[in-house]
């Protein structure tokens, strides 16, 4: 444990009542420490850990210790990183904890499986009674398990579930349960969201990702009967091939989604180091917004090196893609400043004139490890 988990370790370990430790980005390292504290305390009734960057190893490492935790009553994990995995992780922890009642995880990146996981959870938990949801990637398959999940649930009374990517067969599904339940007095499923919109953000690529790759380029698991499509290389020249390609090991990653009168104007990120402590290299910036209404407009991004001075000031319009989603992405290729980008630089994307039509607005840098 570094010094600062120890620090924060202690801190946690000898609270009482709340914990307020909002926007401190502990990150995943720092959720475990908070988690093994909790262990041990037994007078905190109130974690606060939004805007974090908690991930789902984070969140699995909370989870586990709410399972054996018996004070805590509220848990907000809400703007952070939080997938289907670290969903599934909390899902089960509520099958078996008799003591949470407030859960908030809105504005992740909590997909169907992740609903599902917490649609079954709910069909057993007889505790919790509100359960935010709002701002994730929720779509029909989803809310229909929710759904058949309230029909049965006796103690949910809130759930929020705006901003995601429900239709309308699920917005109905959800509809129709909550007169069933009779229980749920607060049902928010307004403003979707287009589901294109979040498959187009990129994406880290995977160890299969990589293997599959590879295998195609050294013409190893070929399918049967199908000629290769490329001749095959040498592993060490596939590997060259590899460590230059557009395949990203990092994405450094921010979006907001407009809930009621809350207006995105513009947004900011700053650059991280590597995962192995050496510096990185960008390969493209991307932006994506989606509006409530097709409004044509333009985004003004720019770069700002760790002195806060601007090196690279950027605006065009941007092509729309499906009815009303913007979408661009900018390379190293596009300026040379792209190339020379580095940790504690930042970026800074404005959304232009129409920004207050603007329900989801995206903002994504990827980048590889640099080896020298």
């Amino acid at each position: 444990m570094s010094e600062s988990q120890r620090e924060l370790h202690d801190i946690v370990k000898n609270a009482n009542g709340w914990i307020w430790w909002d926007g401190k980005k502990i990150g995943n390292d720092g959720a475990q420490a908070v988690a093994e504290a909790l262990k041990v305390n037994t007078t905190v009734t109130h974690l606060d850990v939004r805007e974090n960057q908690i991930g789902d190893v984070g969140a699995r490492a909370i989870a586990e210790t709410l399972k054996v935790n018996k004070t805590v009553v509220e848990v907000a994990l809400s703007w952070n990183q939080i997938s289907d995995a670290g969903a599934r992780a909390i899902a089960e922890t509520f099958k078996v904890n008799t003591n949470l009642r407030w859960l908030i995880l809105y504005h992740n990146q909590i997909g169907d499986a992740g609903a599902q996981a917490i649609a079954e959870a709910l069909k057993v938990n007889t505790n919790l009674i509100l359960l935010y949801l709002s701002v994730n990637r929720i779509g029909d398959i989803g809310a229909l398990a929710l759904a058949e999940a309230l029909k049965v649930n006796k103690t949910l009374t809130d759930l929020t579930l705006e901003n995601n990517c429900i239709g309308q067969v699920g917005i109905q599904a959800l509809g129709e349960a909550r007169k069933v339940n009779g229980i749920l007095t607060k049902l928010d499923i307004q403003d979707q969201i287009n589901p294109l919109a979040f498959s187009l953000l990129p994406r880290l690529a995977t160890s299969e990702d990589w293997q599959s790759v590879f295998h195609l380029l050294t013409g190893r698991h070929e399918k049967e009967n199908q000629p290769a499509l490329l001749p095959a290389l040498p592993a060490e020249v596939a590997e060259l091939v590899m460590h230059e390609a557009e395949y990203l090991q990092g994405v450094q990653h921010i979006h907001q989604a407009w809930a009621r009168n809350n207006q995105i104007a513009f947004l900011k990120l700053t650059m991280p180091r590597s995962s192995n402590g050496n510096s990185i290299r960008v390969k493209a910036i991307q932006v994506l917004r989606e509006q409530s209404e097709a409004k044509s407009g333009r985004f003004d991004l720019i770069v700002r090196d760790e002195l806060g001075a601007v090196r690279y000031k950027w605006a065009a319009e941007a092509p729309v893609v499906g009815s009303n989603i913007q979408l661009v992405t900018i390379s190293p290729t596009d300026h040379p400043v792209i190339r020379q980008m580095r940790e504690g630089w930042e970026v800074e994307v404005e959304l232009g004139q129409y920004y207050s039509f603007v329900r989801l607005a995206s903002l994504s840098v990827g980048y590889i490890e640099r080896q020298d």
